[in-house]
């Protein structure tokens, strides 16, 4: 199975013969190059190409964010491969290389600003039972106020007692609630009583319940939970205690033990925990692990996963931006570029740029970006109605995700139009919002929800369509408002930058349409990104050159990995290539195609070509990244 690199997807072949001498590149394209510490300590970075690798020298005083991001890119590559080999590098190279993400933005003055981020990959960790009790007890119990961190072996969490009219339940730091079993009641109300404090559960809501410790226990590979009572420290006044009765901790029953297991994965992956910011015992954890993970160096997003009887550690590096200029003595090939993946070359002398916007659009473009960016959440809430949430809140984001096309259903042409129609005119404040298409439905509940905390109602309030969505959001508190209000601006922060994107890469040669389309999958809302752009064929028909339509798509599979599906269509004939990282979706891919030619042969098209391969998935198929970052030396 052929592994690939698609850092050249995006790439055609020029119509005309090229000197070998040049490099062809593409503005803000994402390429993959290598990080070379030299022996002056100094650093360069080397991007393969034809004919011979492009070698790039580095300034001496860099800045101090680009000369630590550098650096440790180095120290993690080291860390993973200690014993790895002096691979084809330069002679003043050491055999100190890591991979790094590279784009080229060429100056008017003649100057290239390169932009670099890690190219770390996503880590998945599997753990066993004592691991996982491991990272729960130093990570969830740094976070409680007053709460002395935990050793390895023990983790006890203070959870609350409520009296509901069913009975005993846990409340635990996230708010939810979990019903007990009849035996556990039983067993909990005795040691309530034993302890002095079954009488703090009928007081006036200004008495804090009583509270037992929730402990965390690996037996037999498994972990095992029981509720623990301590009468010395939790007594209420005027009580007698006897104490003579040992506290017999009281185990949970399997249903019990899954439901406080989801919430307790519920308080580690939310809000997302970032490796930089864990306790130590937890980083030094993860550096067992993984030799490759280095939380001093390379930040990563957790979250723990439970598959079956198996447990998972996804770590995400975050992803992080700096920049550097540099003059084209600097570079050891001449270099040409194009204005965008389509081939257009800029008619300019080698390391400048003919921008296709005029000056004061690419400023006001550069202003609209730095207003977006710091708006962007590192991943856009799923919208998940999860049993902890108010009703109301519930049912908000059920008609949100409704309103999406979903995952498992076809849409019927005109659907789709209305769709596609509602995502590229989505204004977070546009007229004449309803929630009969996803980009309506967030408008429209956006405008909603700021009108009620306003208490001055907005355009989308007078729409029949909205009563619904209207009646459910005046139930709502204003915090539950502003909380809700914030997912959803995520939403629309990702749709404006797929927007903003298409404006910052118009020209006149080329149509290009960009979108990232939400979708249901699984109960939850999920990004998917499509571009679909003219371009350039190879080869010409009685002189004259030849066009053909692409249609880009990355989709996110979940356990399944990424998907990405480029379709290329030249008059009746079309081109089908799959991409994906994992062996599982591949399969399943290779099972589907043969049903996919079979539908598209019968709306006329002539499929020449049909596969699925094994490969690495860029992050986004966005033109352009963008980084508040821009320093110049």
């Amino acid at each position: 199975m052929n592994q690939i690199n698609l850092d050249k997807l995006f790439q055609l072949s020029p119509g005309q013969k090229a000197d070998p001498a040049v490099l062809k590149l593409v503005v803000a394209q994402v390429y993959q190059a290598q990080v070379q510490q030299l022996t002056n300590g100094q650093f360069g970075l080397r991007l393969p190409a034809a004919q011979a690798p492009l070698q790039i020298t580095l300034p001496a005083n860099l800045p101090a964010n680009v000369q630590a991001m550098l650096q440790a890119s180095v120290q993690t590559a080291l860390a993973a491969t200690p014993g790895m080999a002096t691979q084809s590098t330069p002679p003043q190279a050491t055999s100190l290389q890591a991979n790094v993400q590279l784009q080229f933005l060429p100056q008017n003055n003649g100057q290239l600003q390169l932009i670099l981020q890690p190219a770390s990959a996503p880590v998945k960790l599997t753990l066993s039972a004592a691991q996982v009790q491991q990272l729960l007890s130093s990570v969830l119990s740094a976070g409680l106020p007053g709460l002395n961190p935990q050793p390895a072996a023990l983790t006890q969490l203070p959870v609350n007692v409520l009296q509901q009219p069913q009975g005993l339940a846990l409340q635990l730091g996230n708010g939810a609630v979990v019903r007990l079993s009849a035996n556990a009641q039983a067993a909990l109300m005795q040691q309530l009583s034993n302890s002095g404090a079954l009488s703090l559960l009928s007081a006036d809501a200004k008495t804090a319940p009583p509270q037992v410790l929730l402990d965390i226990k690996t037996e037999r590979q498994q972990l095992v939970l029981q509720l623990q009572i301590q009468p010395a420290n939790i007594k209420a006044p005027g009580t007698v205690v006897n104490a003579n009765l040992p506290a017999t901790p009281i185990t949970l029953n399997k249903a019990e033990q899954t439901a406080v297991l989801q919430q307790l994965l519920q308080l580690f992956n939310q809000p997302v925990r970032s490796s930089a910011t864990i306790p130590a015992a937890a980083q030094q954890l993860l550096s067992q692990l993984s030799g490759s993970v280095n939380a001093g160096t390379q930040p990563y997003q957790l979250q723990l996963q439970q598959q079956a009887s198996q447990w998972q550690l996804l770590l995400q590096p975050v992803k992080t931006s700096a920049s550097v200029t540099i003059m084209p003595e600097a570079l050891s090939r001449a270099l040409q570029f194009n204005t965008d993946s389509s081939g257009n070359t800029a008619k300019t002398p080698a390391n400048t740029l003919q921008m296709p916007l005029t000056q004061q659009t690419q400023q006001l473009v550069q202003q609209a970006w730095r207003h977006l960016l710091p708006l962007m959440p590192m991943q856009a809430d799923t919208l998940a109605s999860l049993p902890e949430l108010p009703q109301a809140v519930q049912h908000i984001l059920q008609l949100v995700r409704h309103s999406q096309p979903g995952a498992d259903k076809v849409l019927s042409p005109q659907q789709l139009v209305n769709q596609l129609t509602s995502l590229l005119q989505f204004q977070p404040l546009q007229p004449s919002a309803t929630a009969q298409t996803s980009g309506g439905a967030l408008a429209a509940a956006i405008q909603l929800l700021l009108g009620h905390l306003l208490q001055k109602p907005l355009s989308a309030a007078t729409q029949p369509a909205n009563k619904p969505l209207a009646q459910l959001i005046s139930q709502l508190e204003p915090g539950q408002a502003s909380n809700l209000l914030r997912q959803l601006a995520g939403h629309s922060s990702t749709l404006q930058q797929s927007q903003l994107a298409a404006l910052d890469n118009n020209n006149a040669q080329t149509q290009q349409l960009l979108l990232q389309l939400p979708m249901q999958q699984g109960g939850q809302s999920v990004f998917s990104q499509l571009l679909l752009e003219q371009r350039e064929a190879d080869g010409k028909q009685n002189g004259e050159k030849q066009t053909l339509w692409q249609l880009t798509m990355k989709f996110d599979l979940k356990q399944l990995g990424q998907l990405m599906v480029v379709a290329k269509l030249q008059q009746q004939q079309l081109q089908l290539q799959f991409y994906t990282d994992e062996v599982q979706a591949k399969q399943q891919a290779d099972r589907f195609l043969p049903l996919l030619s079979d539908r598209c042969k019968a709306q006329g098209l002539d499929v020449t070509q049909a596969e699925c391969t094994l490969g690495k998935i860029p992050d986004t198929i966005l033109p352009r990244a963008n980084s508040l970052l821009a320093i110049k030396v």
